[in-house]
């Protein structure tokens, strides 16, 4: 059998993309649930839920101030597809989405851990940032 050949770049950057939003998303609304039909996990610590809003925000704002500067933007000559595969761009992105993607986490195991607003406040918050980092915003609009 012949392996699958490789997903386009611009394709495949979407694809890992969406996947991650979709992961962060389904996380926070399985842990509403779990946290609305059991209670939280620490009832009497509220301070594990303000440690981790705070981790989850610092690794937001880390990853928006050093690593999205990274991400090159796209030559005028340069397609979607070609902008994608270039380990430049590829890999400065990965490493924005997945430290977004870290913060968003963090922040939904305090929700989990104690049911308080504000660390899922922070988890939508980094839902949010990762939707608005999508590839076609960063691959910009070809160099202007």
């Amino acid at each position: 059998m012949e392996p699958a050949p490789p997903v386009a770049g611009a394709r495949g950057a979407r694809i890992l993309h969406a996947a991650l939003v979709i992961g962060s998303i389904l996380v926070g609304i399985v842990f509403f649930f779990v946290v609305r039909l059991n209670g939280p996990a620490l009832r009497d610590v509220p301070l594990a839920g303000y440690l981790t809003a705070g981790l989850g925000l610092a690794n937001l704002a880390f990853a928006i101030a050093f690593f999205r500067p990274r991400i090159p933007q796209r030559r005028m000559d340069q397609g979607p597809d070609e902008y994608w595969m270039t380990n430049e761009a590829r890999a400065a992105a990965i490493i924005v989405w997945a430290m977004v993607d870290a913060a968003g986490l963090i922040a939904w195991v305090g929700y989990f851990l104690t049911g308080r607003a504000v660390p899922a406040a922070v988890a939508a918050l980094a839902v949010v940032t990762l939707i608005t980092l999508r590839p076609s915003r960063l691959e910009g609009d070809g160099g202007a």
